[in-house]
């Protein structure tokens, strides 16, 4: 039997019920006017440690974001890739039509977005990008702007009133034109022995982020994965949806976002641990992602909190 598409509050329910989610939702919205986009929040105190299934959503990329940290292990089809705590404020993409299944080892917070493929072609159309261009699978990461956008759409009825659909549709679009910035590529993931996944997957992401302070030379990575350079590069890009070295990069300038707003460090000290060649380095490369210089970037997170 085919999955139903996600078109309506029903589907959406329908869903969750067949992914083994029992109980009322923390919110269920959309299908929002113009884009299709469906969001639900989800949370449960308690661990459930059955494995449950994750139902296909052939016609929707779904955008899972977590708000707490949550212990647990996923698999698509058979292949196992997590095992263990996905940290607060993280987020994945995942295609669409994969079947999955997972287990919750401790309470959770979670977020899912379900987002139509006829609004990321459209928009991927829109930007001039070949066809069959659409959003990538992604390991879960952490971003700023996608966790600030899923919070805005979680509190549009405040923010709205009674055109929170509208605003929404607004907010969806602002994100997923972000996403097609930096996840963007072919949908047609690689496959078979070739593919980054699993545990390479893992066990590669895990030293560039232990070694994130430091320029990592391609042959480095590569040769901890067992691929030539070329073979590497190309399959990182499809795995992680960013090149290596740009994903490196993204790593790098989070830790900054870090330490401009947990800590009394000068810029010049926060630049040289980081692995910056100089401070004007530092500035630009922060600049060209954030698009203000760090010291913009400090003054305006403490002036809110």
């Amino acid at each position: 039997m085919s999955s139903p598409a996600i078109d309506s509050s029903a589907a959406l329910l329908d869903w969750f019920r067949r992914s083994g989610v029992t109980g009322p939702l923390d919110a269920c919205e959309g299908p929002f006017p113009a884009t299709g986009v469906s969001l639900a929040r989800w949370s449960r105190r308690q661990a459930d440690g059955g494995v449950k299934p994750v139902s296909p959503h052939p016609g929707s990329y779904r955008i899972a974001v977590m708000l707490e940290p949550l212990e647990s292990q996923i698999w698509v089809g058979d292949q196992a890739i997590w095992g263990g705590v996905i940290g607060a404020n993280r987020f994945r993409i995942c295609a669409p039509g994969s079947p999955g299944r997972w287990r919750q080892l401790s309470g959770c917070d979670i977020v899912n977005l379900f987002v139509p493929v006829q609004t990321v072609e459209r928009l991927s159309q829109a930007a001039g990008l070949p066809e069959g261009m659409g959003l990538c699978d992604t390991p879960f990461s952490a971003d700023r702007q996608v966790l600030d956008l899923t919070w805005k759409m979680l509190d549009a009825k405040a923010s709205a009133g009674a055109l929170a659909a509208q605003y929404c549709d607004g907010l969806a679009t602002a994100l997923l034109c972000y996403l097609l910035e930096r996840h963007g590529g072919s949908r047609q993931a690689p496959a078979g022995k070739g593919a980054l996944d699993g545990a390479r997957l893992r066990r590669v992401l895990a030293f560039i982020a232990d070694n994130v302070t430091r320029e990592i030379p391609i042959t480095e990575m590569a040769r901890h994965c067992g691929m030539s350079e070329a073979h590497f590069s190309r399959a990182f890009h499809a795995a992680a949806g960013l090149p290596p070295h740009q994903y490196a990069m993204k790593l790098r300038l989070e830790r900054a976002c870090e330490a401009l707003t947990g800590s009394e460090d000068r810029m010049v000290d926060i630049a040289l641990e980081l692995g910056f060649s100089s401070p004007s380095h530092f500035s630009r490369a922060f600049a060209q992602r954030y698009g203000m210089p760090p010291a913009r970037y400090r003054q305006l997170h403490r002036s809110k909190t």
